[in-house]
């Protein structure tokens, strides 16, 4: 007994090693396990895309109108619609997705539908190419909201947002390099949440995005995901820092405004209700609803650089707020 007793204690010491060493390096573990995607993306169809309504429903990406056509027809010519365009994962419009779907739709008083586009391959790769041609369809859908804007057609009075969470910040580095011919005016404002995306040169193809009036950056140091990504690519991620891995300042996109979270915060999912500090539940919602106008909000204090903003949190509102 007493020797089966010593190798019991052995044995769990080493797996609380191994647990603590996996904790304290989880970043530098799943890097390990997981790589950027080298496959060919001729695999994914026209199937693997859709657009997603809050109930679940799904429609053919290019079927935008019935889409619209679904939501209560009482205020659908004026309210506000929220195109979201989801990160890395698997079943983006299951029951997590539909809830965060409800609850952009709360925070912006707004219609929201989904871009799902094939965010996931296995647990081992990162599907950097799918997100590129993840990017020509969302182009597509960006000019059926073009069309939509005209004279007594369904958006022409709706402003229309975008939420980008994560890896949709490498969908959009694909757009921006692109450079469509899209209309300025045609996006009301850019929210990207934590986007997965290089921080280095970013600014040469955020500035291309000029079909949007406004666009915010919401950055999060401690992110769990982005953490990994940095890890995994040994490159400073826009999502997670504005300053290069190297301790240099990276050159910020004139046509964005950048809110450097609480550092508590440290949730994936942010700007999910019940993700999130009341500081920053306030403050999103106020950006995705009302634009800059939401950046003199009290609890946010403007660095130096003119277009970033740090979010001070409930106890540490700017002076005189």
């Amino acid at each position: 007994m007493a020797k089966f007793l010593k190798y019991l204690a052995a044995a769990l010491f080493a797996i609380g090693a191994i647990t603590s060493y996996v904790w304290w390096n989880y970043d530098a573990v799943v890097a390990m396990i997981l790589r950027p995607q080298t496959a060919s993306a001729d695999g994914i169809t026209e199937e693997s895309f859709a657009l997603v309504t809050p109930d679940g429903h799904h429609f053919a990406l290019g079927d935008l109108p019935t889409a619209l056509e679904s939501f209560p027809a009482a205020d659908r010519q004026t309210r506000p619609l929220v195109l979201f365009v989801h990160g890395f994962g698997p079943d983006p419009d299951g029951e997590f997705g539909l809830y965060t779907m409800g609850e952009l739709g709360k925070g912006a008083n707004a219609d929201v539908i989904m871009f799902r586009w094939p965010s996931w391959i296995s647990m081992t790769e990162f599907p950097v190419l799918n997100a590129s041609a993840a990017s020509e369809r969302l182009i597509g859908l960006l000019r059926q909201v073009e069309e939509l804007r005209g004279p007594s057609n369904a958006l022409e009075k709706r402003p229309v947002m975008v939420v980008g969470h994560s890896m949709a910040g490498e969908v959009f580095r694909h757009i921006g390099e692109a450079e469509p011919a899209l209309p300025a005016g045609l996006i009301t404002r850019i929210l990207f949440a934590v986007p997965e995306t290089a921080l280095p040169g970013h600014r040469l193809w955020m500035e291309r995005l000029s079909f949007a009036d406004e666009i915010f950056v919401f950055v999060n140091e401690d992110d769990p995901a982005l953490q990994v990504t940095t890890t995994m690519y040994n490159t400073a991620r826009l999502g997670r820092t504005l300053i290069n891995l190297d301790g240099s300042a990276e050159p910020l996109a004139k046509n964005a405004d950048y809110i450097l979270l609480d550092p508590e915060s440290w949730r994936h999912y942010f700007f999910v209700s019940g993700q999130r500090s009341e500081a920053i539940d306030q403050i999103f919602s106020d950006v995705l609803r009302n634009g800059k106008t939401a950046l003199s909000n009290h609890y946010l204090r403007r660095e130096p650089a003119e277009n970033v903003f740090v979010v001070v949190g409930p106890g540490a509102e700017t002076p005189g707020s």
